[in-house]
Parts: structure tokens; sequence; C-alpha cells
């Protein structure tokens, strides 16, 4: 069978990471992706990483400042589906690439702009540089080194976790378009396009959802260090100077733990009062983690990970990227390709992270000079997609805006803690029904209760009993009720229980059934649980952040995030594919899957390339004119690229000599400056030049001198600072024990009439007896099911 998004025509008109790898997922399940490149531009100057994010495009050279240029890129808007852009708004401006005029002219294209920051001032028209995202995300602000201060990251994690969200709101917006599928092609909104706008600041809140949830009275975690802020979740030095990550997330976990320490005495010391929640107040864990820090530091890596791994408690080497990618475990979720390059020969790259059991993406071919085609050439013949199942032109008046893009689906969540439930939340973003079905012992990730908010807002909630017939027999009523059901429990689990695909297929065979595991199938590691920070030990990503030093975990949910994203898009190519015969289908992915692609471009590998980047100890940039400078109040970023960058921050600081000082003599400033070390003369003049300034003078006084630069901002300024406010990241809801709350708003924004979440996480049972009345159960027969035990409602305190 084709993939799912056969006969979908995407023009690539990105110029940077995220765009590039939004449209190489849709390419992966089958689309017809082509990419716009400047004349003269190969296809391998952006480096290694586009062999893996420009694979399965047509490459097309077209100079979009001609007049016949121009035309021909007005003609391939007509004949597309998709438009994929970045830039910022001038840009878009230039090339009549913005989203009014390009949707006045094309009222049926997708239109996705993937700026690195929200199109709002003053930081909006700054470059694309990943530097200035993470600063001004408070990315930089919250990866804190172990010394307290920001860092730079090395790896560009928010453009990668920006592709993944910019694809699935795509794959949102052809469903919108074209319908789902069995008969709902036709509802409000189907056959029109719309724009929507996935920033990075979408992504980096995405993966800081938990800890931007914020409300009065709660406690965060105070021990600052990157190796973790928690005694029970954070990165130990073992005995043969190898790094250990601790994951007891739970209490249970914590204390089988503290048994294999033989450390149970910490919970009688000052504060923690038998409790791992105190852990979270200031002043406690830090004398906890010297308790254990000391007691790691008395045997090998080895020894702790056999004996945690024994008593079941999470836990991770901290390994290179390099060990990761040539394990088995990689090897064994398929995510290590190798290729045949017709001028570099064999290319490893990474595989396909989402695997749909009928419609498979495929591979065809890398990008070379072969991929190439005249503009004249593409989509010369009608337009293919909308045909396939969509209803046409809009029906109601050209005005009316569009339904949210996934009204009517209904989503079942069996999943916990946060890579399965964020692909929910995506789903309920974009306006599907979401159901949290949960156990009688319910989701233990309610304990963390500000963070269970952050993925569950908006959602409605039963409980069922699958250990009883009746419960069973209710759950299977739900099945034929829903679209989609999706979890993230351990392989094995799904057959015993009787929520494996085979079994719920036969049940609705419309069903788009995601499957979430952390590790796959088939390797040492498949039975065992996982968490987040597990995954950036064993990736290499913390040991690449850490270059020759300690390694640096980010306090970001890297992925978690990247996995929930990617089970939703995958569930919604399956929808879209279900276009077409109207059957279902299982959709798998894993964190381990998720780990390769937030170090896509990191981990292609061919013969001759460069090393991938690292950091190192206390990391803030690659040059002096490229990283992260301490001013009298908070750090800048500074990322001058370009000789005029550079010869205007030597005009605006007053640094005449300041290349020469970096050891260019006989060059001019500008170009010594950006070869000048991060760590060096240059640098220290230009810290020295911008001592007496805030973070937001300094920043201030370098973009009007035009100097791209930007404030380093923590979770606070996130919160608080006008421009994250005029960019709508964020809103406030009530909830009714922790009172109003500060959450994530929304994680794309969109044309017409977007979804507006005020409801909060729902408690457990809390729909039960609405459910069950939905799918037609007599207050009876509900009242015999609550009574029996095999479901269970919410009791209001």
């Amino acid at each position: 069978m084709s993939g799912a998004y056969d006969g979908v025509r995407v023009l690539d008109a990105s110029g940077a990471i995220a765009g590039a790898m939004a449209a190489m997922y849709l390419a992966d399940q089958g689309a017809d992706v082509v990419r716009l490149l400047p004349p003269g531009r190969g296809p391998l100057d952006d480096g290694p990483g586009a062999l893996c994010w420009d694979r399965n495009k047509r490459l097309c050279a077209l100079d979009r400042t001609t007049p016949a240029g121009a035309a021909q890129l007005r003609r391939l808007l007509g004949a597309a589906d998709v438009l994929v852009v970045d830039g910022t708004p001038d840009d878009l401006d230039r090339d009549g690439l913005d989203p009014d005029g390009v949707r006045a002219a094309h009222p049926d294209l997708i239109h996705l702009w993937l700026p690195l920051l929200a199109p709002v001032a003053p930081w909006g028209r700054l470059p694309a540089d990943p530097l200035l995202a993470d600063a001004v995300s408070s990315a930089s602000g919250e990866h804190g080194s172990y010394d307290g201060h920001p860092l730079a990251l090395v790896t560009p994690i928010a453009a990668y976790g920006q592709a993944i969200l910019g694809a699935t709101a795509v794959a949102a917006a052809l469903l919108g378009r074209d319908g789902a599928g069995g008969g709902d092609a036709g509802r409000d909104g189907a056959g029109r396009g719309r724009a929507v706008l996935v920033s990075g600041l979408h992504a980096t809140a995405a993966m800081q959802a938990a800890s931007l949830t914020d409300a009065e009275g709660i406690i965060r975690a105070s021990q600052p260090g990157g190796g973790g802020s928690s005694p029970n979740y954070r990165l130990y030095r073992c005995a043969d100077d190898r790094w250990l990550y601790l994951g007891a997330l739970t209490e249970p976990l914590f204390l089988t733990a503290l048994d294999v320490l033989d450390l149970f005495e910490v919970l009688t010391m000052p504060g923690v009062d038998g409790s791992m929640l105190n852990l979270l107040r200031p002043g406690v864990g830090a004398p906890v983690v010297e308790r254990l820090a000391a007691r790691f530091a008395e045997r090998p890596l080895a020894h702790w990970e056999r004996l945690l791994t024994e008593a079941g408690v999470p836990n991770a080497p901290a390994q290179t990227r390099d060990e990761w990618w040539t394990g088995e475990v990689v090897a064994s979720n398929g995510m290590r390709r190798v290729h045949d390059h017709p001028e570099l020969g064999p290319v490893e790259i990474p595989g396909d992270p989402v695997r749909l059991s009928r419609t498979p993406g495929t591979f065809s071919h890398l990008p070379s000079a072969r991929a190439f085609i005249d503009a004249a050439a593409v989509w010369t013949d009608p337009r293919p997609a909308a045909a396939a199942g969509s209803a046409g032109e809009p029906t109601g008046p050209a005005e009316e805006p569009p339904a949210p893009p996934l009204a009517g689906l209904r989503v079942l969540d069996l999943g916990s803690f946060v890579a399965g439930p964020f692909g929910s939340t995506l789903l309920a973003d974009y306006g599907a029904e979401v159901i949290k079905v949960e156990g009688p012992h319910g989701d233990p990730y309610r304990i963390y209760s500000v963070s269970f908010l952050a993925f569950h807002k908006g959602q409605d909630d039963i409980v069922v009993d699958l250990k009883t017939p009746a419960g069973r027999e209710t759950f299977h009523d739900l099945v034929r009720s829903a679209d989609v059901l999706l979890d993230n429990v351990r392989p094995g689990v799904r057959e015993r229980i009787g929520t494996d695909y085979a079994t719920l297929a036969a049940i609705n065979s419309r069903l788009v059934r995601g499957t979430v595991t952390a590790w796959g199938t088939g390797n040492p590691l498949s039975a065992t649980p996982a968490f987040d920070p597990l995954l950036q030990a064993r990736s290499g990503l913390i040991t690449a952040q850490g270059g020759a030093g300690a390694p640096c975990q980010s306090a970001m949910l890297v992925h978690d995030i990247g996995t929930g994203a990617l089970v939703a898009f995958g569930i919604l190519a399956a929808l879209y594919a279900r276009r077409r015969d109207g059957l279902g289908q299982e959709v798998v992915t894993t964190m381990v899957n998720s780990s390769v692609m937030m170090q896509a471009g990191e981990f292609v590998r061919h013969a001759g390339q460069p090393a991938p980047a690292v950091g190192g100890h206390e990391y803030v940039g690659d040059t002096a004119v490229h990283r992260l400078h301490p001013c009298k109040e908070g750090w800048v970023a500074v990322a001058a690229t370009t000789p005029e960058h550079a010869a205007a921050l030597v005009a605006a600081l007053g640094l005449a000599d300041a290349g020469r000082e970096a050891g260019a003599v006989g060059e001019g400033d500008a170009a010594a400056l950006l070869r000048a070390p991060a760590a060096g003369p240059a640098a220290d003049r230009i810290t020295a030049a911008l001592a007496g300034l805030t973070s937001a003078e300094a920043a201030d006084l370098l973009a009007t001198a035009g100097v791209p630069a930007a404030p380093v901002l923590d979770r606070g300024g996130f919160l608080t600072d006008p421009w994250f406010a005029a960019a709508g990241i964020l809103t406030r809801i009530d909830e009714p024990d922790l009172g109003p709350c500060t959450v994530v708003r929304r994680y794309a924004d969109w044309s017409g009439n977007p979804v507006e979440i005020t409801a909060a996480a729902p408690p457990p049972g809390a729909g039960t007896r609405r459910i069950l009345a939905g799918l037609g159960y007599s207050d009876d027969r509900i009242a015999e099911l609550l009574a029996a035990g095999a479901v269970r409602g919410h009791t209001a305190p």
C-alpha cells in the first residue's frame, strides 16, 4: 500500500533545520516534497545533517528575486497542498510568502511558518540562530551549569522539537481540510487550508511545559547544577570516574534505591521527615545529594548499574553519541540506516522514527546533485491530494472561520507520565476530544499535580477496571466509539490486559492505535522502565554538552516531548490514510527513536565528515562574538556571525583592537573576531565592556547597532517578560486545588478558530457517568457498574 501522504504535495521553501525536517517527516510518509534552494547552493552546503533532513525530496534551484523565478514560485504555490517556510516577517514579505498574502491567493493551501522566535517585537526579527532562541526561551537559563550560570546548548534541541511539532500541525491541518474518513469529510472547515505558526518558543515551551506551569505556593527543586536538581533524579560520579543517572522519580523507586545504597537514614535527615517530596524544598535536598554522591563514589559504575537494575530502579550510564549510535538498542529499533550516496559512498542516517503497520514509510534517495529537477517540470498536472477524499470547495461563506482541525475526533489515552500523554495533549490542542482512561489505582504521575496539569488540561476522565469482565465490556464499548487509542506501557502489558492492536482492531477496525515504548523490543533494555533523563544519558546528549568536562543534563523534557509529538504525527498520518478505505492501523514509536531524531544531524556519518560539535565545562559558546557574556545583571547572548556584525560590535563597544588581541595580526578586526575563541583576550574585552550594563541594556545596545543579541532569560523571565505575554505562549486557567495557574497556552497558533483550553486536568473518574451516558448506558446500568467496581466516578470532597 502507498504511503499515508501519497499524492500530497509539499513545497519546502525553508532555510533552516526545523522547516527542512518538518518537510522530511512528511516525505518519509509518502508526500512529494520539493525543496527550493537558491542558485549555486548545493545539497550538502548545510552540513552532514542535510543528508538526513533532505532525504526523499526533489531539489529545485530557484532564484525568487527574478521575475521568472517569482512566476515559477506562484505557479508552484497554486499546485501545492502545503507550503513550509521559516525566517522573519521581513523575509516572508520580501519573498511574497507571508501567510495572509499566500492564503488570499490560495485558500486551500496549508501555510506552515516555522520562525525560530515568535514574530513579535523586539526579538521577533532576530536571525534564526539557536543561541538566541535558547537565550530568550529560558532553555539556556534553565540548562544550568555546575557553577550555576546559563549554558549555550551545543545541540539545536529547539529546532529538532520544532520540526516534529510543525509536521504534526501540518498533519492536523490536512485532516481538517480533507477529512479523516468514515463520513466526516464534509464537516465544517473541510476543504479549506489554513495558516499555522509553530515557533521555536512553542518547542521549548513544550519541553518545559511542566516547569512553566506555575501557581502560588508551588515548591520546586532549588539545587543548581548540571547534574540535576533532586537527589532521587540526577547524575552521580562513580569510583571509576564514570557517571550514572539515578532515575528514581517516584517515592517507591527512591525507597528501593535507598535500600540498594544502604542509605535509609537520609529519610531522617533534617527537613526530609520521611517524605521524598520534601527534597524539593529549599535547602533540604543538597545535604542528601552529598550523602548519595559519597556512596556512589565508593564503587564503579558497573557495580551500581547492576544492583539498581536488578532492584528495578531506573538508571543509565552517561554514554557518548558513538556508543549509543553503534549500539544494539538503536539497531534493534531500525534507527541506524546505511545508504549509498553517489558522491560520498556509504552514509549512515537515522531511520524512520514512526512505523505505520499498513502504510509504512519508505526511503527513496539521499540528497545529491541527481535529485535536482527543473522548476518548470515540477507539478505540471492537477493537484491530486484533495480529490482522494476531501470535501472539495468550502460550502459556507468565505469569511466563516474553520473549525479546529481535529474537531469531531475521539481519542482514548491509556498512558501515564509524559511520553504518551503528550501525544494526547497535542491532539487535544488541535481540537480532538481526549478521554483519559485510568485504572482503579490511577496514573502515578498525579502526585506531581502541577506537572500532571501541564499534560492533561482540558481532557475528560473515566476510571475502568480492566481486570473485571464488566469493566472490559465497558472498555470495549468505549473503543467502538473512538478514532484513536494510545498508551506508553512496557512490552507485554498490552497483550496481558487485552489492549493490544489485534484485540482492539477486531472490536473497531477503524481504530488507529498509537503504541509508545521506551526502548522498543528485542534488546536488553526492552523490559526496563525509562524516564527522559535516562535517554539523555544513554544517547550522548549530556556527554556532548559537557564535552571533556562532566556531563550536563538538560532540564527540558527533550525525549518525552519528542516521543509524544512523534506518536501524534504518526496517528494523524494513519487517520489521513484511513480516508482511502476506512481502516485503521497501529502506529509505533519509541523514546529511542526520539533520542536519535533529537540529535539527527549529529548522528549522520560518512567518510571524511567533520566531527559533530561538543561543548565543554561551563560551555558558553563557540567564539568570542558568538557566546553568552555575563553582565552587571544577568547574561546576554551575542550572535555575531558576519564581518558586518563583528564590525558593528567593535564600534558599539569601543573595541577597535579586540581582533588583534585575539592573535590575528595583520587582518581586519572584524574577520579576526569571528575566529577568536570563546575564552581568550578578545572574549575578556567584550565581557569587560558589557560588565556595566544589565542584560536588557546590553541586548538593546547591540541590537540597535546591528548586532544580533538578546538577554538570557530564566524560567522567571519566561513567566514575566512582556515579550512572552505578547507572543501568547502562556495563559491562565483556574485549577480547583491550586487556584489560578499559569500554563502553556497552546503548541501552535492557528488561523481561523483555534482551540482555547480553559479547563484544568480532570480528577479520576470526573467524566465516568457522562461518558457512559453518551455511549447509551442507562442510569441503572451505570449504577450497577459503579456498585460492582467495574467503573468508578468522582466524588467531590
